[in-house]
């Protein structure tokens, strides 16, 4: 309230007057003074309820920051433990396969123990408990030298060629090429040449999930490399196992009426009718080349999980299977090639290529060579390099088509590095006979 001594005082006449026009004033003061206090308020009350809004969002911010991290750190958490349990999946699915391994490999000498071999003092050793063990890595090679066909990719390629009723299997045959008796390819050639056939029938072209597999069988024509073969026929059977118990009496001829039921390829690629029955391969040098040749094992993750050379490996161990005769021949050349003491860990092998495999060659009937032959110092400089990285390397194996590089090689080993052994294939057919 003003106080009163603050204004002048009126007469007594307008006394009356003024005093209502004085109270007036004073009520407006005071509602002006109410509103001002009353809209002060409310803009203190808006500021207060934004401040605490803002408060409460930047909370709300904070906590899902705090939850994005949480879930982050929760994510990394279990994308650890994922790896971790695939990792210690895979170890299990190693010790797995080294257990297998080991099987295959007993079940494996013990196959090879039953082709009678004649008593010799290597077979006498190979049973003496007390034989060193690199010994006995050296000298029971014929353990993982012949696989099991009855397991691994082996035993895939054994159970595809091998149907139970092959009156209701497909085939694709593979047939001689044209002069086939002035064919001089050798082992390798063949090897890969039966590779490409196999993945070709055993998926069908790439289209296994379609059509299922086919019997890979060869013609009877002479095999030029079985030219006066004392065990058999003149083909590749007289030397190996059949690529399957299937004969050529279940295909379906060439002169079959119903063409229908066979299609004979006039190119390495040609498209076919994945129907018909008997598919019959060109008699041109080339091969198709199959994209995934796991397709027809089941395995999953098809060439994306499995290795090519695994693969290779298999089919040329498949094709090239001995007959128990040759067994027993390759075996009496390895009694007589490898020392008993030799450790396989101390030594390294020097493969030669010379011949027709090098550009330039004059050998009369071969291709026209693959490559430029190294010479023989480079090979030198390769044993070098595996003694820097291993000085505790014993022996050297020295193999080769040629003879005579063979020879060469091995008086310069004896020159510049005497300390080594030198170990060859006894009995080797070599050029310069």
């Amino acid at each position: 309230m003003v106080p009163q001594s603050s204004f002048p005082r009126a007469n007594s006449a307008g006394s009356s007057s003024s005093s209502s026009s004085s109270s007036s004033s004073s009520r407006l003061l005071i509602a002006i003074a109410l509103s001002t206090v009353f809209i002060a308020s409310l803009n203190y009350l808006n500021f207060q309820t934004q401040a605490t809004t803002s408060r409460q969002q930047h909370l709300h911010q904070a906590d899902d920051q705090t939850n994005l991290r949480e879930a982050k750190a929760l994510k990394r958490k279990l994308n650890d433990a994922l790896a971790e349990s695939k990792r210690k999946d895979e170890e299990i699915a190693l010790l797995k396969a080294k257990l297998n391994h080991q099987h295959d490999s007993e079940k494996s000498s013990q196959e090879t123990r039953q082709l009678n071999f004649n008593p010799t003092p290597l077979n006498t050793t190979l049973t003496n408990s007390k034989t060193p063990q690199y010994q006995q890595k050296a000298l029971s090679i014929n353990s993982f030298y012949w696989p099991s066909l009855h397991s691994g990719l082996l035993g895939k390629l054994y159970a595809a060629q091998n149907p139970q009723d092959c009156d209701a299997a497909k085939f694709f045959v593979w047939r001689s090429r044209i002069n086939y008796e002035q064919d001089t390819r050798g082992l390798t050639a063949w090897g890969h040449a039966a590779k490409s056939h196999l993945m070709h029938a055993l998926n069908d072209g790439d289209q296994f999930q379609v059509s299922g597999s086919r019997v890979l069988i060869q013609d009877d024509n002479l095999w030029p490399m079985a030219k006066g073969c004392e065990h058999g026929p003149e083909t590749r059977e007289c030397y190996f196992e059949p690529l399957t118990h299937c004969t050529l009496s279940h295909v379906d001829p060439t002169n079959t009426t119903d063409r229908t039921k066979i299609h004979i390829l006039d190119t390495f690629d040609q498209e076919y009718d994945r129907n018909v029955r008997t598919l019959y391969s060109t008699r041109k040098f080339w091969f198709r080349t199959t994209e995934d040749p796991y397709a027809f094992t089941g395995l999953p993750g098809g060439k994306r999980s499995h290795s090519e050379i695994a693969m290779n490996a298999a089919a040329f161990a498949y094709y090239f299977n001995p007959k128990p005769w040759l067994r027993e021949e390759i075996h009496a050349r390895l009694q007589q090639s490898i020392p008993e003491d030799l450790d396989p860990d101390k030594t390294v092998g020097v493969p030669i290529r010379r011949s027709d495999k090098c550009k330039g060659h004059e050998i009369v009937g071969s291709a026209g060579g693959e490559m430029k032959c190294h010479p023989l110092e480079t090979y030198l400089d390769g044993v070098r390099s595996f003694l820097e990285f291993d000085p505790s390397i014993e022996n050297v194996i020295v193999t080769s088509e040629d003879k005579s590089a063979c020879d060469e090689f091995i008086d310069l080993l004896k020159r510049e590095l005497p300390q080594l052994r030198v170990v060859v294939n006894v009995g080797d057919i070599q050029q310069g006979w």
